[in-house]
């Protein structure tokens, strides 16, 4: 009778620790990443020219999207514009797994200067590089430039489940307000 009884506490034992252990490996761990955007809230679409750092450039047209990830994006964009201030892909110009870094910061490591103009016309009304900026009233690449900030949480899905990833987004605002030359957009 005893070793019954030992037995049965064994297997619930066995059973329980089984469990338990099921639980904690089925958890869904959350993926976590800053991303820097660029969103266009003017009342005009607009063409931006991505000249990434020589490090992390590997064609004449592409740029590493993140750090060590494999994917790639264009450097030629088109924006059209987003009052709704709705997160959008397409706006996203880098992201990393380094929660750290400042948004001004990541956005000189990734990128040597960036040129926005209007989309029917190729003349450039807005030059960021590190050292100036030309047609804007603050440069992207500078501390003092101003970025909204949200966090915005997703699943990417795979095969067989679903991935939660947690994204801080620093988003930099074209605004007609802060373009200095006057009524560009709209010639």
């Amino acid at each position: 009778m005893k070793n019954i009884v030992s037995s049965t506490n064994f297997s619930v034992l066995g059973v329980l620790f089984f469990t338990f252990f099921c639980c904690i490996s089925c958890k869904e761990t959350v993926r976590e990443e800053l991303q820097i955007l660029i969103q266009n809230r003017t009342d005009s679409s607009i063409h931006i020219t991505l000249y990434p750092q020589k490090t992390a450039s590997t064609t004449s047209n592409l740029y590493p999207v993140c750090e060590g990830c494999g994917g790639h994006k264009s450097t030629n964009l088109d924006l059209y514009p987003n009052n709704d201030n709705l997160y959008n892909w397409n706006e996203v110009l880098f992201y990393t797994n380094d929660l750290n870094i400042k948004p001004h910061t990541l956005a000189s490591k990734v990128f040597d200067s960036i040129y926005i103009s209007s989309i029917n016309k190729d003349d450039v009304i807005i030059k960021f590089t590190h050292k100036n900026v030309t047609g804007y009233s603050e440069n992207i690449f500078t501390e003092n430039s101003a970025w909204d900030f949200r966090v915005v949480e997703r699943d990417m899905p795979d095969q067989s489940k679903k991935h939660p990833v947690r994204s801080y987004c620093y988003i930099f605002v074209v605004l007609e307000d802060k373009i200095v030359i006057e009524n560009i957009l709209n010639k």
